[in-house]
């Protein structure tokens, strides 16, 4: 059994739930193809991944093809290898009950979270923080929560360095912004069900102005079309108060 490491609104185009899953390379346009530039089969440990836990006792392990993240609060998981140029993320992601140690948070299904094309102000490589969710306040970053808080809110945010700005999304009830949508079974997270992961980076074109693809499935939940995109920088998975578990890692470039 490997070891455990325990830590002392709107754009253009906003949202396109439940459009049918395209082909794989739908975006990539031929004569080029997606090549495979990185993966991680999640039986050689965490060498390739840096740790940020809020809670000495989070337990992340990789082994037996799976990566395991149980944690009592947040913590974000980067890649540590950066990315540019047209690229898509995969991976297989399971959601299970949080962990004993989340108190009143425990048994809960929540947050399959995620930052994207990350960099400092200055374009340097996300400093190391704390894990706390505030502390990332200040890294300009895309964010996806899938789930989240109590699994009532899926969202698409744009940091821009200075704050959190809501691109798109979809909430329960009271809790929802201006401009959500209501929550859906396509957008929420189901126990014991793994949901297929798909985030899509890419310089737009004339013919094809969308950027950013993020897809749940069959589900294209978040298209973007912006003016100045975010098209390169650091991946990190991101939680809180949860339990999940991560198969098939792969990063894919379009050349």
């Amino acid at each position: 059994m490997a070891a455990a490491v325990r830590l002392p609104l709107r754009g253009l185009i906003g949202l396109a739930l439940a459009l049918p899953l395209l082909a794989a390379a739908d975006w990539c346009e031929a004569p080029r193809r997606l090549e495979p530039v990185a993966t991680d089969d999640f039986h050689a440990g965490l060498a390739r991944w840096r740790l940020e836990a809020e809670d000495a006792r989070a337990v992340v392990t990789a082994a037996n093809g799976v990566l395991d993240i149980a944690t009592p609060a947040g913590l974000s998981l980067w890649w540590r290898e950066p990315l540019s140029g047209d690229y898509v993320i995969r991976f297989s992601a399971l959601a299970l009950p949080a962990p004993a140690s989340a108190g009143p948070h425990a048994g809960r299904i929540s947050d399959l979270n995620m930052f994207w094309n990350a960099l400092e102000a200055d374009g340097s490589e996300p400093r190391p923080r704390s894990g706390r969710f505030a502390g990332y306040d200040d890294l300009p970053t895309y964010y996806v929560g899938f789930g989240a808080n109590a699994n009532t809110t899926t969202r698409l945010r744009l940091y821009d360095g200075s704050q959190r700005r809501l691109l798109a999304g979809f909430a329960d009830g009271e809790i929802a912004e201006p401009g959500e949508l209501p929550m859906t079974p396509q957008t929420r997270l189901l126990t014991g069900k793994p949901i297929s992961v798909e985030i899509v980076s890419r310089q737009p074109t004339a013919a094809d102005p969308i950027h950013l693809r993020w897809r749940a499935d069959s589900n294209e939940v978040f298209t973007r079309a912006d003016a100045n995109p975010r098209l390169q920088g650091y991946f990190a998975l991101r939680t809180t108060a949860s339990r999940l578990q991560i198969r098939e890692f792969q990063i894919l470039r379009c050349r």
